[in-house]
């Protein structure tokens, strides 16, 4: 599936293999999201690239880069995996790196991927990944979602992590 996603500012599209190490600075720039999931030890090149290969490798699951249009610098990441947590939702777990947060690019990413899965009929509802992070769930809780209650899964699969759906 190809996919690209363009807003007045935005681009998401699949992340070459040749961007990793831009990935694992905007992961380095994120730290609160990570200590939120108990990820307290420093990201690695091997795991960004373990986690771009798991993507590849797994069917409905794509992970899109998100770059500026201007500048084309990669400045987000939102890992797409649809049919969970239900086989009629999809899985959104985006991170703007932190320099770009409350700017409206997380906003106008949402929005772009609810056009996609939604409008496009990949999906009936959508679920984002969240972690005990609270600008991270004030973001999502502004653009509709609460929280379930369940733990969340793959593709994060551990830590503190739960689902926050619409």
């Amino acid at each position: 599936m190809t996919i690209e996603l363009q807003g007045e500012y935005l681009e998401l599209r699949p992340l070459p293999e040749q961007d990793l190490p831009a990935l694992l600075k905007v992961y380095e720039g994120t730290p609160l999201y990570f200590d939120g999931l108990g990820q307290h030890s420093p990201l690695t090149l091997a795991a960004v690239r373990a986690q771009w290969q798991a993507a590849q490798d797994t069917p409905r699951r794509e992970l899109l880069g998100v770059y500026h249009r201007v500048t084309d610098l990669l400045i987000g990441a939102a890992d797409i995996q649809i049919g969970t947590p239900h086989p009629t939702s999809a899985a959104v777990w985006l991170l703007i790196w932190g320099g770009f947060q409350r700017q409206g690019y997380g906003q106008d990413c949402m929005a772009l991927l609810e056009a996609w899965l939604i409008g496009g009929g990949h999906a009936e509802t959508l679920c984002a990944i969240a972690a005990e992070n609270a600008e991270g769930i004030s973001f999502l809780e502004l653009q509709g979602f609460q929280r379930t209650g369940e733990p969340a899964t793959p593709p994060i699969g551990s830590g503190n992590a739960f689902w926050m759906c619409w």
